[in-house]
């Protein structure tokens, strides 16, 4: 197996299973690591022997990648594949989700004063008691 058919069985076997950056970067990387070994003096044949199969090279990107990006994520390029890509949420759906938290934050915070409440309304009671006595006295 030449150059150009390990590289286009490992593109053939990425396509689709990881974003359009993976196989390129992928492709890149193999394409300069073949050329560099040819230039050290390897034969290309040499050099594909010791790569070994480019599907099982494939499998290997796949599962470190994360496998198939999810049909709600897909887009497809100018070539036609698939291009990975977060689904954007719309401002006013970051507004009742900002208003949620704000809510159960209030929510909180007032419920932890109205437990402390009678506490609080003690605390205020015995220091203006004491104030006033203090004062009397003088």
């Amino acid at each position: 197996m030449g150059k150009q058919e390990f590289l286009d069985k490992l593109r053939l076997a990425l396509n689709g299973r990881v974003s359009v950056e993976t196989v390129s970067d992928t492709l890149t990387y193999y394409e300069d690591y073949i050329s560099a070994e040819v230039r050290k003096g390897r034969g290309e044949e040499e050099v594909m022997a010791s790569l070994g199969d480019p599907r099982l090279i494939a499998r290997t990107i796949i599962e470190t990648k994360g496998g198939e990006p999810s049909e709600a994520s897909q887009e497809y390029g100018r070539d036609g594949e698939v291009e990975r890509h977060r689904l954007p949420i719309p401002g006013w759906v970051w507004l009742i989700v900002m208003l949620v938290v704000v809510v159960v934050v209030l929510s909180v915070v007032f419920k932890i004063i109205s437990a402390l409440f009678p506490f609080i309304l003690l605390f205020l009671g015995v220091t203006f008691l004491v104030k006033f006595f203090r004062d009397w006295a003088n």
